[in-house]
């Protein structure tokens, strides 16, 4: 289960400290593109990460409830969208784009933390999704929404490669 609450706060040392609500001993494994970094029992972790000085890398922070690898490190079939709470909001609702309209798909209650993620379901592979994300006040007011858009690949089609040997040398051709 992917955690959809947390905070990340910049610590001096240029670290990311995300915390989460969890029972001590807790078993989570983080995550980032795919990539196991850590397996952490509790409910926070230092993130060393180059190159995300003014916001925090897009960790995936899983709870580990079969004590086994989750599926599919190197190619998620999933994304995970993230993004900054916004002041005043109650929620936010998580739509995907399904058949040319808007279908809700998730509504995530404001905890009053710095980020949230969804994790969505199993992408279609070699197809275009787009998810939106609308902050919502109490009377259901929505703001504007921020837009991502995955396109899915895990079983590209290998490169048509013909090899021939010419005088002993081996002769390439991509097509």
């Amino acid at each position: 289960m992917t955690l959809e609450v947390w905070s990340a706060t910049k610590q001096e040392n240029g670290h990311w400290l995300f915390e989460w609500t969890a029972d001590s001993g807790d078993p989570f494994n983080i995550y980032l593109d795919g990539e196991l970094l850590d397996e952490v029992t509790g409910d926070s972790y230092e993130a060393e990460v180059d190159g995300y000085d003014t916001s925090p890398p897009p960790l995936e922070i899983v709870a580990d409830e079969s004590g086994e690898e989750s599926e599919s490190l190197l190619n998620p079939p999933y994304a995970v969208l993230q993004w900054r709470g916004v002041s005043g909001a109650d929620a936010y609702l998580v739509e995907q784009l399904r058949n040319g309209n808007w279908v809700e798909v998730k509504t995530i209650m404001d905890q009053s933390v710095g980020y949230y993620s969804f994790k969505t379901e199993t992408l279609t592979d070699s197809e275009s999704s787009s998810f939106r994300v609308s902050a919502q006040d109490v009377q259901g007011n929505t703001g504007t929404p921020i837009t991502f858009t995955f396109y899915v690949v895990r079983n590209p089609a290998p490169p048509e490669v013909d090899l021939t040997i010419d005088s002993g040398d081996i002769v390439v051709d991509e097509a």
